[in-house]
């Protein structure tokens, strides 16, 4: 008989504090509750001063608690002591089990730990009613009184689930612990889990976490406040002793294979999903959720500074759902009208034509990878290579890396025999990772790079520069065009020094375009716009406005001076390059809405889009006027069941090479049937042509086609990237 799981226990509670700064923020978060069903019996809220107290209480009705740190501590030695006396009669070995495990440490002790806690930590706050800002004194301050709450409430018998105020809640995250994850690993008991705590870049994040009341969890929250300081926040100390005291409990096999001892005093914790409660950089900038059009179950808003930038990016995602006006006072700005982007995903129905190759996949050969590149230390994004064969890798990790290929064999020049050395790396735009990138080659002539030297005759290093092409400091461009997460393009010199900075954005710039023998550059971005920027006019600046959602690529047909872009609106639309006016709108038949990645193909004069059903789609440029939601010329179906990440095209073979999020990496050949009568009539279809090795267990994020160096690159998820021989 199945057991019944249940939905949540009386002794569970959600606990948050705030202080009148993050009273904004602290009802868009009750506002989630409201709108989950989730009673006010069910949280206890803590204000830490006297504002946001009555600010609560009195112009809200909500019941909450003003924070005090001599009430905690009272509290604290009294809970302390009458837990310690029940338990000791309750159960007389382990209490000896304490006593021996005491002698050896003696921060080991749970009732020593509680009467030194206060009275040896001095570790009081300083911190004001506005709104503190990651990092500073005041921040630290607040975050050194969390644990302080949380272990009141722990010996009190009650489990805690811990929020932050800037997160959203989209789903009960409780219907996740006690349901999903143990039906996944088939745990037994609800208490077989003392820890769920929600995965920061690069740790655990002390932001959003449920744990259980047990002498375990008591004691591991009491190190961690104990180990506080002005310097040291409650995430690094958590940090700290879960390493000592926690075993991660990836799997059911891990929990029955462990010791009598480690049951009775590790802390049994599980990193909770990515996907589905995302941090700021995994929802807003890598959208690792939305890739898989997942509804996660909390959004945080961190890996943000200020509580103006949190609250516009709110605002920004639709995830703001408060009006000012109404329910704030006076005494905060409330010119900000709600402004949530509906974004209405288009639930067309898909044609099914096209579809006579599904089945090639079973008879292609996988081609495994040649060589691996392993020397960032995060998620890599862009990927770019010069005409005399250097290679340039940018990612997370705010680092551009230009790599050398280097033959091991003297005897011959072929590339089978050769690694790739890194030749240069530097950290660049250190607000925020680096997501695309242009190289300016030496070899190459064209008025682009003219115009770009001339209009930087200033600048001494040029010319210095230039003399270098023979010697190993050369790194084989002129100039380097860089956009990132901190929504600024910076302009660099052949010695990686900026040149000019061009800003203009209020949201992250997913990819940047030069337009060839010209001084114009394109840049999209998560704020719904297009800009267009000169090299040779720094005061120059014009906006495509139009699309409803993130802008995620964009494309140039040169000949017509027609812009292509794409967004998570569902649309693909055409734009006049002259004017920035919007020519035309194709809304594309997906449930889904995002599309990821759209390519212009000279040749055909054809736009090529990646969406995130696994599908690409060719369109017919030929006719503005007839270009129509339905009309594409052909569906080529992946057989993956993973959204596209980004595409690249290959005039010379006629080859589209596709990644997409579950680390799969094809490519496929447009075959053109030729109609020497008629252009317009010319037929077109595909074969699978090559599946590759990919990146296993992990995303890859972008590609690139390096003909100077005669290899297909792929960048992933896991900080790796990998080439294939063209």
């Amino acid at each position: 008989m199945e057991k019944k799981v249940e939905y949540i226990k009386e002794n569970d509670r959600i606990v948050l504090m705030c202080n009148y700064g993050f009273r904004d923020m602290t009802l868009n978060l009750l506002k989630c509750f409201e709108k989950l069903s989730i009673d006010k019996s069910r949280y206890i809220l803590y204000c830490m001063d006297d504002k946001a107290y009555q600010f609560f209480t009195e112009y809200k009705g909500i019941e909450c608690q003003r924070f005090s740190r001599d009430d905690i501590m009272n509290s604290s030695r009294s809970t302390s002591s009458s837990s310690s006396s029940s338990s000791s009669s309750s159960s007389s070995s382990s209490s000896s089990s304490s006593s021996s495990s005491s002698s050896s440490s003696s921060s080991s002790s749970s009732s020593s730990s509680s009467t030194q806690l206060f009275d040896t930590n001095d570790n009081k706050g300083i911190y004001s009613e506005n709104a503190e800002s990651y990092g500073d004194i005041g921040f630290r301050a607040i975050c050194n009184e969390k644990p302080l709450v949380v272990l009141d409430v722990l010996k009190k018998g009650y489990n805690v689930l811990w929020t932050d105020t800037d997160i959203v809640w989209q789903r009960d995250p409780f219907i996740h612990f006690y349901n999903d994850i143990n039906q996944e690993n088939q745990f037994n008991n609800d208490d077989d889990i003392d820890l769920y705590v929600q995965q920061d870049d690069d740790d655990i994040c002390a932001g959003f976490y449920f744990i259980r009341s047990n002498e375990r969890t008591i004691k591991f929250i009491q190190d961690s406040i104990n180990f506080l300081n002005p310097c040291i926040d409650d995430q690094i100390a958590m940090r700290l002793f879960l390493k000592s005291q926690g075993i991660n409990i990836k799997s059911n096999n891990i929990l029955l294979s462990l010791s009598e001892n480690d049951k009775k005093d590790k802390i049994r914790y599980r990193l909770l999903d990515k996907k589905l409660f995302p941090n700021g950089t995994n929802y807003f900038n890598l959208k690792i959720t939305q890739r898989e059009n997942i509804t996660p179950f909390i959004i945080h808003n961190n890996c943000i500074i200020g509580h103006r930038s949190k609250k516009d990016r709110f605002i920004e995602y639709g995830l703001w759902y408060i009006n000012d006006d109404d329910e704030l006072d006076i005494s905060i700005n409330s010119n900000n009208n709600n402004n949530n982007n509906n974004n209405n995903n288009n639930n067309n129905n898909n044609n099914n034509n096209n579809n006579n190759n599904n089945n090639n996949n079973e008879n292609k050969e996988i081609k495994l990878f040649k060589n691996v590149l392993k020397n960032h230390t995060d998620i890599i994004t862009s990927i770019n290579s010069s005409d005399d064969g250097k290679l340039f890798t940018t990612s997370i990790d705010k680092s551009i890396k230009i790599w050398k290929f280097e033959n091991n064999s003297s005897s011959s020049s072929s590339s089978d025999n050769g690694i790739f050395k890194v030749l240069k790396s530097k950290y660049i735009h250190k607000r925020g990772g680096i997501w695309s990138t242009f190289i300016f080659s030496k070899n190459i002539n064209n008025n682009n790079n003219n115009n770009n030297n001339n209009n930087n005759n200033n600048n001494n290093n040029n010319n210095n520069n230039n003399n270098n092409n023979n010697n190993d400091d050369y790194y084989g461009f002129e100039n380097l065009l860089t956009s990132s997460h901190d929504k600024t393009i910076q302009y660099w010199d052949n010695n990686l020094q900026v040149i000019q900075t061009f800003i203009g954005h209020t949201g992250i710039i997913n990819q940047l375009i030069v337009i060839p023998n010209s001084s114009y550059f394109f840049t999209c971005s998560d704020d719904n716009t297009i800009r267009q920027f000169d090299f040779n006019n720094i005061n120059f600046k014009r906006v495509f406005i139009g699309h409803n959602g993130w802008v995620s690529s964009i494309a140039i047909n040169k000949n017509f001076n027609i812009l292509y872009s794409c967004s998570n609106d569902g649309t693909i639309r055409f734009w006049d390059i002259n004017s920035g006016r919007c020519l035309n709108i194709i809304k594309v038949n997906q449930s889904s809405g995002w599309i990821r990645k759209i390519i212009y193909n000279d040749n055909l004069n054809q736009l090529i889009s990646g969406e995130n059903d696994g599908t690409i789609k060719i369109w017919s440029c030929d006719n503005l006027n007839n270009f129509n939601d339905n009309q594409y010329l052909l569906k080529i179906n992946t057989n993956e069941n993973s959204s596209i990440n980004d595409l690249q095209f290959d005039s010379e073979t006629n080859l589209i090479y596709c990644a997409f999020e579950n680390g799969s990496l094809k490519s496929f050949k447009l075959i053109i049937n030729n109609d020497n009568n008629n252009n317009n009539n010319n037929t077109i279809n595909y074969s699978l042509d090559k599946i590759y090795q990919g990146h296993l267990n992990s995303s890859i994020n972008c590609i690139h086609i390096s003909k100077s160096l005669n290899l297909l690159f792929s960048g992933g998820f896991d900080k790796q990237i990998k080439s294939w021989d063209l």
